[in-house]
């Protein structure tokens, strides 16, 4: 039977504008292009997962409107798992990814329904068996962060391997909620940058010399240790256990779009987790998928990774 996994990320249609350059605040720029793809980090990593060959099953709620039914739509399309997806009242949210000449992005979100999730998407998420779990740290910023909280304890206590992705807004997620997603998570994947926040909002150093702290490591069953790894770009990264810690390169490739490379990497760590794939070969898979992904035009592909 094929393995399945569960992306609590929400789902969000990308509106790329390119523009020149980005102005000083408070003046004027211009925009030379416009674009509309299904994108946010929960279909991104969906993708990947769904290309080496494992199902995925992304959450959200979605709008009662042509954003929301554009996406619900793509999914069908490409035969991706519409199960958990939910319609509902209200307006979809959308991202705003400025880019500019050098590849440099600026994200703006208007939050919309992909934040509601009401008690029933609860509850049909523990009708399902997942190998799997992947985290956002957006989906954290969401009203009902509790209720969501709650259905991932559950998912852990279940025997699910959790991942979390902090994401950018790390720093805005409640102390508590991280320091639970902290006691539950088998992999996290922060950058430099987050790792700082985890670090400071949690109250726990989370890297020791030899590797992930003994502290963290004994909030967790033995079984189930968790594994750092601190994500830096084009430069690759470290991965941290609690026995050792190890570096990683970043798959040398001809860049076309980077957008959704720490989602690719994301989701190609999910389908190592579902499949019992030691932490060494899954980081190096992973670093081949996000190379895979940037030289496509767009937050994802659809492909194999032997092509």
């Amino acid at each position: 039977m094929k393995k399945e996994c569960l992306i609590l990320g929400g789902l969000v249609p990308d509106v790329y504008y390119s523009v020149s350059r980005w102005p000083d605040r408070g003046q004027d720029g211009f925009i030379s292009d416009e674009n509309v793809v299904v994108g946010g980090c929960a279909v991104n990593m969906a993708v990947t997962a769904e290309n080496l060959g494992l199902r995925s099953h992304v959450v959200s709620c979605v709008g009662e409107d042509e954003i929301g039914g554009r996406m619900d739509g793509y999914l069908k399309e490409h035969g991706l798992s519409r199960r958990l997806i939910r319609r509902t009242g209200g307006v979809s949210g959308k991202c705003l990814v400025f880019v500019e000449p050098d590849g440099e992005r600026t994200f703006l979100t208007r939050k919309g329904a992909e934040g509601l999730f009401p008690e029933e998407l609860a509850e049909a998420i523990l009708q399902g068996e997942y190998a799997a779990a992947g985290v956002t740290g957006y989906y954290l910023l969401n009203d009902d962060a509790e209720r969501i909280m709650a259905v991932i304890e559950e998912l852990f206590r279940r025997g699910t391997k959790i991942l979390f992705d902090p994401s950018p807004l790390a720093d805005a997620i409640r102390p508590d909620i991280l320091r639970r997603m902290a006691e539950v998570s088998h992999i996290m994947t922060p950058n430099v940058t987050e790792l700082k926040v985890l670090e400071e909002k949690t109250g726990k150093r989370l890297i020791s010399k030899g590797g992930v702290q003994n502290s963290l490591k004994d909030q967790i069953c033995q079984s189930k240790a968790p594994v750092l790894i601190v994500k830096d770009g084009s430069a690759g990264g470290t991965v941290y256990t609690p026995e050792r810690s190890f570096p990683y390169l970043a798959e040398k490739c001809t860049a076309v779009d980077t957008t959704g490379a720490g989602d690719s990497f994301s989701g190609a760590l999910l389908y190592s987790m579902a499949e019992d794939i030691p932490v060494d070969a899954a980081v190096k898979l992973a670093a081949r998928c996000a190379a895979k992904t940037v030289t496509i035009q767009g937050p994802h592909g659809f492909w194999k990774l032997e092509d």
